[in-house]
């Protein structure tokens, strides 16, 4: 990268209990920042409180997790005084990194807040994203303190304090520069996460197909429907979608459906007696179209596990919702109603 300084910036804010607009914004109360001027550099750190001015206390939820007090934020600058401040510490031209994208946000919201747009105009590289899918091919969100301990660095200062995890996000971005070279553009990570959902989908797949042939429970329901001109009308049909509850024999209704070669999988579920999985067999017909064998298995005997690689495996046919079918009530004869 060209640019002469790379920052790295947390956030820490408050919530409010929402009554109106003004309640719902997360309140930036302090911005922690860790500045290299190359890769190998010790660095320079940020820290500021900000006082709050929409919500005056902290939220229960926040004192959890903030080792601060409510009189530190008292003696803190405002928000149009902290901001100033600390993009003239960045000095010019940084290259900004966060953790996540959630403190991007918040602070584009309280940028807005205040009138101070002249600061959006940033652009912020996402650093869990790049550490996700180089060190450990996924796409969960890990931790930072979990993300810490990965790469096997010095996690003694204490978490949720703005200044000590933006020093920790430099320190992963440091690392992370030491084993891979670089860190990848936006487009390469685009790239790498779309190549991880489709090799996850490909192993869901094998997965949950090996499965359901190994399937051993008996089903609670077996049903035959059919014939049907093609696959999609037999998906579609209320034969293959409504099933009543084995239990009370209320009428329950398949959503979407994920198919995984012949074999679909659906899910619906009963208020009173759980979810029920069902898998439909497409069986193509000697004289041309398709008939579906339906068999319906209880929450106990379908493990929620094989349902989970099936939506993942599997392509997703959707399906819109069913009109029920009303009855017809008969109107009362005149004598009826005088009687």
């Amino acid at each position: 990268m060209l640019h002469m300084s790379y920052v790295f910036f947390d956030l820490e804010w408050n919530q409010g209990y929402p009554r109106n607009e003004a309640e719902k914004i997360d309140e930036i109360i302090q911005i922690g920042a860790h500045r290299l001027e190359t890769w190998d550099d010790p660095g320079t750190s940020f820290s500021a409180y900000v006082r709050p001015s929409i919500h005056k206390r902290l939220h229960h939820q926040v004192k959890k997790f903030l080792p601060l007090h409510q009189s530190q934020l008292k003696r803190a600058g405002s928000f149009r005084e902290v901001i100033p401040e600390f993009f003239r510490w960045c000095g010019p031209d940084p290259v900004f990194f966060t953790w996540g994208t959630c403190d991007a946000r918040v602070l584009d919201t309280n940028l807005c807040w205040y009138g101070m747009e002249e600061y959006l105009d940033i652009e912020i590289y996402d650093l869990q994203r790049a550490f996700d899918l180089l060190v450990l091919e996924t796409s969960r969100q890990t931790s930072l303190e979990a993300a810490v301990a990965a790469l096997g660095l010095d996690g003694s200062l204490t978490y949720h304090d703005a200044g000590n995890d933006a020093l920790y996000t430099a320190r992963i971005g440091a690392e992370l520069i030491r084993r891979f070279g670089a860190l990848p553009s936006e487009a390469e990570l685009d790239a790498a996460q779309e190549a991880l959902r489709l090799r996850q989908q490909q192993e869901a797949a094998a997965e949950a197909h090996a499965a359901l042939e190994t399937l051993e429970a008996p089903p609670v329901l077996r049903r035959r429907s059919g014939p049907f001109e093609d696959d999609n009308a037999c998906l579609h049909s209320r034969s293959a979608r409504l099933i009543p509850c084995p239990e009370c024999g209320n009428e329950l209704c398949n959503g979407s459906w994920y198919r995984l070669g012949p074999r679909c999988v659906s899910q619906s579920r009963c208020a009173e007696h759980g979810r029920y999985y069902s898998v439909l067999h497409l069986l193509p017909q000697a004289e041309g179209g398709v008939s579906g064998e339906l068999l319906v298995y209880s929450e106990a005997d379908f493990p929620r596990e094989l349902y989970r690689l099936c939506r993942l495996g599997g392509e997703t046919v959707e399906v819109q919702k069913l009109p029920r079918k009303h009855r017809r009530h008969r109107r009362r004869s005149r004598e009826r109603k005088r009687a």
